[in-house]
């Protein structure tokens, strides 16, 4: 029971969120398609703006989905445990590019200037800390056989 409940408000929270965003970006390209606005030459950048912003934040609430799931009603191990949390953190600090770049640019190396290789390498260390997860095997407890 104590599953279904944290699926359905999981799934309810994704869905709001996704409505949300799809109701901004609408009301976005629509103020900015109206004529009277005097909107300038990036008619309708708002509205893929608001699409990007919450297809991520719909993709992290399924990331957090999975990761507590797995802590809340799945077997453990240390890897995969592991490997979970670093991966949800990867990708939560992806929000974060613009001070991690700043500060790596600052104290490491001026190569670090251009925020997207932060964004891009962030996203690479999620996707093979994910695929790695992936890769473990599950443990079976005498309890599931």
């Amino acid at each position: 029971m104590k599953k279904k409940i944290f699926i359905c408000i999981s799934l309810l929270l994704i869905l709001i969120t996704a409505i949300l965003f799809i109701i901004a970006a609408v009301e976005s390209y629509n103020y900015d398609m109206d004529a009277a606005n005097g909107v300038d030459i990036m008619e309708g950048f708002g509205a893929v703006l608001a699409i990007l912003v919450g297809g991520f934040a719909v993709f992290y609430e399924l990331d957090l989905f999975y990761t507590l799931y797995y802590f809340f009603f799945r077997t453990k191990t240390v890897a995969k445990s592991i490997l979970n949390i670093f991966s949800n953190l990867a990708l939560l600090s992806v929000v974060f590019t613009d001070s991690i770049s700043h500060f790596l640019s600052k104290n490491v190396s001026s190569v670090f200037n251009e925020e997207i290789i932060v964004l891009f390498a962030l996203l690479f260390i999620y996707f093979v800390l994910r695929s790695v997860c992936a890769m473990i095997p599950n443990v079976k407890t005498s309890e599931e056989n």
